[in-house]
């Protein structure tokens, strides 16, 4: 049976699943045993309970389907599971990094379930459904290039030994689209699984055991979770890259899965210990940090982030301390444990000015010759001077400002207040 060849869109190659007609059944179903699952769908997508570039998982239906996503969460779930788990005995060292939300038991897969604009019908035919469902999942959640999707298409289509498709940019957003009522007795864990390293990146030219006919699965072995045909197997019974030569792990300049940031790098962690001091809120741009109060995170270790401080109303931001200096967005690598504090503080702060005798004090935006009250930029430093009246000399201030020089400088870390005393001439 013939690979088919569509496309998401002209950036987005898409590769697909068949069913290789000369697969002989096993015994088992290959299908995952369902985990114990706690959680709960979402329409909406919520914040990831991990940091990093995730892989989002969404359960979609046409705009007039039948919704059995309460049927298929837990299965959807264990999948997941079941996928890291078998990636770490092809790789102890990495695993993909779903997309995960820490319910009341701890953390599971945030599966959202999404009603897409197109009907059943119009979902059906094979040209441009991949490209449509992208589209559409686009239109009713949004698509960010720091994930990945998953997307599991409950709804009969047409072909139905197409298991599924997948494909898009290496390293920015993509889509794994694993068809729930075609495919009889193929686990749909394995095309999952299949799907994902295709969103990835896998196959990219180059690779010495790509199929003639099919450039973007290898042909070297059947027992390669990218082979072109799926059999009845589970995912357990087949392997990352048979080999280690094209797609994951090999020595070539093409492209390599093994590097991708999609995946968690299991044994080599660095913590960020961020401190907020004041009120206000971190943000990565990398998701991750969200933080309104001093908080923890785990990264990846090399992984590059940039943190912004947003200030609460009546608030602004005063610096960045330890990992950060200065008031520009904060640039770190985490090649190991960072430590970095954002302050904040109110807007502004209270300058009060008094004068004793006749004279004026100049600055603060103005010369005030009595009493003078005014709000000016915290953190900001003023610059003053007393100016004494004819006949007048200044004495001392008194308040914030000390000493005998007629100039004072003060730094507006709080409400402040400064005297000018001055006194007649003899």
């Amino acid at each position: 049976m013939m690979v088919g060849d569509g496309g998401v869109r002209k950036t987005l190659v898409i590769l697909a699943l068949l069913v290789g007609l000369a697969v002989v059944p096993l015994a088992w179903p290959g299908t995952a045993k369902a985990a114990a699952w706690c959680g709960s769908t979402a329409t909406e997508n919520r914040d990831p309970g991990v940091t990093g570039r995730t892989i989002r998982v969404i359960y979609a239906i046409g705009s007039d389907g039948e919704d059995r996503s309460a049927d298929w969460a837990s299965r959807i779930s264990a999948e997941m599971d079941g996928i890291a788990s078998w990636w770490r005995t092809q790789d102890p060292d990495r695993e993909p990094r779903f997309d995960v939300f820490p319910f009341p038991c701890g953390l599971q897969i945030d599966l959202t379930v999404q009603r897409l604009p197109g009907t059943v019908a119009e979902l059906r035919p094979v040209d441009s459904r991949a490209e449509r469902i992208y589209n559409e999942v686009a239109v009713a959640g949004g698509l960010s290039v720091f994930q990945k999707y998953i997307v599991y298409y409950d709804a009969p289509v047409d072909e139905t030994n197409l298991c599924g498709q997948g494909g898009g940019d290496p390293f920015g957003s993509a889509i794994a689209i694993v068809y729930l009522q075609t495919c009889s007795g193929v686990p749909t864990q394995t095309t999952a699984a299949h799907e994902l390293l295709h969103s990835l990146g896998a196959l990219a030219p180059g690779a010495p055991s790509a199929c003639p006919d099919s450039l973007g699965h290898p042909c070297d072995s059947e027992s390669d979770i990218l082979f072109p045909y799926a059999g009845l197997v589970p995912l357990t019974a087949l392997a990352l890259d048979v080999g280690r030569n094209d797609y994951y792990g090999h020595s070539g300049g093409w492209l390599d899965v093994q590097d991708s940031r999609w995946l968690r790098l299991v044994n080599q962690q660095a913590r960020l210990s961020l401190t907020i001091r004041g009120a206000g809120e971190v943000e990565s741009d990398v998701p991750g940090v969200l933080c309104t109060a001093s908080c923890e995170t785990d990264w990846d270790t090399g992984s590059p982030i940039d943190l912004s401080a947003l200030p609460a109303d009546g608030q602004r931001f005063i610096r960045w301390e330890g990992g950060c200096t200065g008031v520009q967005d904060c640039s770190v690598v985490m090649e190991a444990a960072k430590a970095v504090s954002a302050v904040f503080a109110p807007a502004s702060f209270k300058l009060s000015l008094t004068i004793k005798g006749s004279g004026r004090i100049l600055g603060a935006g103005a010369a005030c010759s009595s009493r003078c009250v005014s709000q000016r930029p915290s953190f900001m430093t003023v610059a003053l001077r007393a100016s004494p009246a004819k006949g007048w000399k200044f004495s001392r201030w008194t308040g914030a400002c000390r000493g005998s020089a007629p100039t004072c400088r003060l730094p507006m870390a709080k409400n402040t207040d400064a005297r000018a005393l001055f006194i007649r001439r003899k």
